[in-house]
């Protein structure tokens, strides 16, 4: 593990999310812990539960086709996302709901760059939670952006952007950030006891991340970055020796 003093997340002014259902409301922080599931063979699948065990998300993927797929489910199963790459550039992901058509709203857009001193994912979407004007820091306003007209103002129209950045040379710390404050910390597990799953190699160790999350921020909104993060070391055989 990085041995760097790591940032602690910060609660934002207003409330950012996704889904306004999933905001964190510990304080300080959320702790959640999203696992790559062992027994596919494929990469696609994760599990997100709390740091008691109780699953918040899980994620199946669709590894047939160009789009590589994945459903975003709650605990009881329904589903919430659809996550798919487009099929002319992996890097470029967008989040709809299930089984949207191609052509339909999109919830998240993400770009995936690999650059040096860039950010790893740059994330845009419109924040579900709005601050009513009279009163910015103290009342919000949930509303569904896809139901939004085109009447209402642009501050309200404006995409919030969220950076996922790696703190080391490693990529086992990265933090998600919206206008430079820090929202979450992802930890990479490297503790072959911990990540130790299924029978034996290669389903054995898959990647597993530990996430503390700022009160205010959607868990539904993080456990889509760190998905797809995921893609980006899918495969990886990482564990202290």
């Amino acid at each position: 593990m990085a041995f760097f003093q790591q940032p602690s997340p910060i609660q934002p002014r207003w409330p950012i999310a996704i889904r306004p259902e999933t905001i964190a409301t510990a304080e300080p922080e959320t702790v959640i812990t999203v696992r790559n599931n062992p027994e596919p063979w494929h990469l696609l699948d994760y599990t997100i539960t709390t740091q008691n065990g109780t699953t918040l998300f899980t994620v199946h993927g669709h590894p047939w086709g160009l789009a590589q797929r994945r459903v975003f489910r709650d605990a009881s199963g329904f589903a919430l996302f659809e996550l798919r790459s487009r099929w002319y550039d992996s890097s470029i992901l967008e989040l709809k709901l299930p089984g949207s058509v191609a052509n339909s709203a999109t919830i998240l857009s993400a770009k995936c760059r690999v650059a040096v001193q860039s950010p790893r994912v740059v994330m845009r979407f419109r924040n579900t939670c709005r601050p009513l004007e009279s009163r910015p820091t103290q009342r919000y306003r949930h509303q569904n952006f896809l139901s939004r007209s085109s009447t209402q103002s642009s501050s309200y129209q404006e995409e919030t952007v969220m950076e996922i950045l790696a703190l080391d040379v490693d990529n086992l710390v990265h933090v998600a950030m919206v206008d430079n404050q820090t929202l979450a910390v992802f930890n990479r597990v490297t503790n072959p006891e911990i990540l130790a799953q299924g029978q034996k190699p290669p389903f054995r160790f898959r990647p597993m991340w530990t996430i503390r999350v700022a009160r205010s921020v959607d868990l539904a909104l993080i456990a889509v970055a760190v998905v797809i993060i995921g893609q980006q070391v899918a495969g990886e055989v990482l564990v202290d020796q």
